[in-house]
């Protein structure tokens, strides 16, 4: 290769300049003193900078806009504070395989044990902020110079890059100003340009996926939002392949796809588990085979268990297998069509369309008008195809998972690992900034809304047209339903009302009222016509978990909870 061009520059513009050559454009974080000159080097390069309200929100929206354009996300953050405040969205995008960078700033190194301002090193009486990501990230680096602080950050990129995970890149204040002779490499000459693919691997699950009568596939959150929704619609129809995803998998093939079973597990579909119990062969890609996808373990649902899988971890930790393979899963739906060959005939549609008449999927008959599954019906009648959508967590998410079907290729987007409350709205955000001209709706309760509220004024900053449809049962209704069942009744689960509609007007936003499933589709309907930033707060009720929990699963809770609720405080009052 030819020797690459030098500059002497600062180590704050090679920095940037790194981050450019990896096709970042756009980065998420609030401002701090020690980042100011990293800051002036982006809005000279171009660079732009979203300026989210808190960082756990800047983490999240960073990893919505990760999964939604299929690249690196980046989130920066003062020294100390912003850092832990961090901690969350990083962790979140860790457990969920998001590849994302945490650009943390630190005292200048000449003061360290000096106890400075924000001084996080370790030191004296502070924390040691890097030590809060060693379970939560694949690397964590302390670079000492600005030369090194450049091949840290190559590092850090090969890292998030082919791992799928998170790299935190911490830099002392007084680093950003060093003189350097920067070596402007490209990408491909300091890191992997792929993950390899296990060729004879491939040809092994092709040759029992030929020989199988009744093979599915099921896939998990590590093979979604990779570029290769196609592919996988091709495997399936090529090799008449019945596809199930985990929960948070969700849209990996169009819910309206005539091989699509819908999802499997914790509050999932009917079809999907019946199709499974009756299986000759089941495939999955890239999933953690967790006790909520595995209906707490049950062996018996993964007859002939191929695993196929990035993390050479994962296979066989939960569930033996037959065959465990360690391959890139951005391309395995294509390896495995092309070691298929021929297309074959198994008649899965027929028997998947019987299963999804017979078991109502995404329908829940004699529905009130408002209850949350008779809103995302109604919501979802009135919203293009097209439409990309981000849950939160809590009851509204389970709905969500199993009422509102998904039809954008990979459109669904929710970090659930963690479970964090209050990730679905910066999520959207992130999610919008990727794909400017995708209807985006953020599906969310009132409890979750409320944790990161303010970030609806940075939609209405940056004129992003996030639709915000809040299911406000005013709580923690889930919590609230399994005290209420087993502790004999909820409490520390009710919320003060709060008029979220005069709220999202004074941060600029369009805002509505709905009192049942029309109104509720009504306000979507106007808010699409505006493609303007929205939120609709819509009252529902009757809701309850156990209504959609499986029996396994309520059997799960109850052996949990063994012993039954007491009524009487066994004390002397004091």
């Amino acid at each position: 290769m030819e020797m690459p061009p030098t500059y002497n520059v600062t180590a704050a513009d090679a920095f940037v300049r790194c981050l450019t050559r990896e096709h970042v454009n756009t980065v998420f974080g609030v401002a701090g003193g020690y980042m100011s000159p990293c800051l002036d080097a982006m809005r000279r390069a171009g660079v732009r900078v979203i300026t989210n309200l808190h960082e756990s929100a800047a983490a999240f929206a960073a990893a919505g806009y990760a999964m939604a354009g299929d690249h690196l996300g980046v989130v920066y953050t003062q020294a100390g504070p912003g850092v832990t405040n961090a901690v969350t969205g990083v962790a979140a995008a860790f457990m969920d395989s998001v590849p994302l960078l945490l650009l943390a700033t630190q005292a200048p190194t000449n003061l360290y044990g000096a106890d400075a301002h924000q001084e996080v090193s370790g030191a004296t009486h502070g924390i040691d902020q890097l030590d809060m990501f060693r379970t939560a990230s694949a690397v964590q680096y302390r670079p000492t110079t600005g030369d090194t602080m450049i091949r840290c950050t190559r590092r850090a990129f090969a890292a998030t890059l082919a791992r799928r995970s998170t790299a935190v890149l911490e830099v002392a204040g007084d680093l950003w100003g060093q003189k350097m002779v920067h070596h402007d490499l490209a990408p491909e000459n300091y890191r992997s340009a792929s993950t390899p693919t296990d060729v004879a691997g491939i040809a092994k699950v092709a040759a029992l996926l030929k020989a199988a009568r009744r093979p599915v596939l099921l896939v998990g959150s590590r093979a979604v939002h990779r570029g290769a929704a196609a592919e996988l619609a091709r495997l399936c129809t090529e090799q008449d392949l019945p596809c199930a995803t985990v929960d948070f998998a969700k849209g990996a093939l169009p819910e309206d796809h005539p091989l699509a079973l819908g999802i499997l597990g914790s509050c999932g579909h009917d079809s999907a588990e019946e199709y499974f119990r009756s299986a000759d062969l089941v495939i999955a890609l890239g999933t953690r085979m967790s006790s909520q996808t595995t209906l707490d373990f049950d062996a018996s649902v993964f007859p002939n268990l191929v695993h196929i899988d990035e993390l050479v971890e994962e296979p066989g930790r939960n569930l033996p297998l037959q065959l465990g393979i360690q391959s890139n899963l951005a391309v395995v739906s294509r390896a495995l069509r092309e070691a298929c060959g021929a297309p074959v005939e198994r008649g899965s549609v027929e028997r998947v369309r019987e299963l999804r008449a017979r078991h109502q999927v995404y329908v829940r008959s004699h529905e009130v008008a408002t209850s949350t599954p008779a809103v995302l019906a109604a919501v979802r009648a009135v919203l293009p195809r097209q439409t990309r959508v981000t849950g939160d967590t809590g009851l509204t998410l389970q709905y969500l998972k199993k009422f509102f079907p998904v039809y954008a290729e990979d459109g669904f987007y929710a970090l659930y690992s963690l479970a964090s409350m209050g990730s679905g709205l910066p999520l959207a955000l992130g999610v919008q900034l990727a794909r400017p001209d995708d209807p985006v709706l953020c599906v969310i309760g009132d409890g979750g809304i409320l944790v990161h509220l303010s970030e609806l004024a940075i939609a209405a900053h940056y004129n992003l047209p996030v639709i915000v449809l809040v299911c406000n049962n005013g709580g923690y209704k889930q919590v609230g339903d399994r005290m209420e069942r087993y502790q004999t009744e909820a409490y520390g689960c009710s919320l003060p009302p709060v008029d979220f509609a005069a709220i999202a007007r004074g941060c600029g936003c369009d805002a509505y009222k709905a009192h049942d499933a029309q109104g509720a589709a009504e306000a979507v309907q106007l808010a699409l016509k505006s493609r303007r930033p929205a939120l609709i707060d819509v009252a529902v009720e009757g809701d309850n978990i156990f209504d959609i929990t499986p029996p396994r699963i309520k059997q799960w809770w109850d052996r949990m909870f063994a012993g039954g609720a007491t009524t009487d405080w066994p004390f002397p009052k004091l």
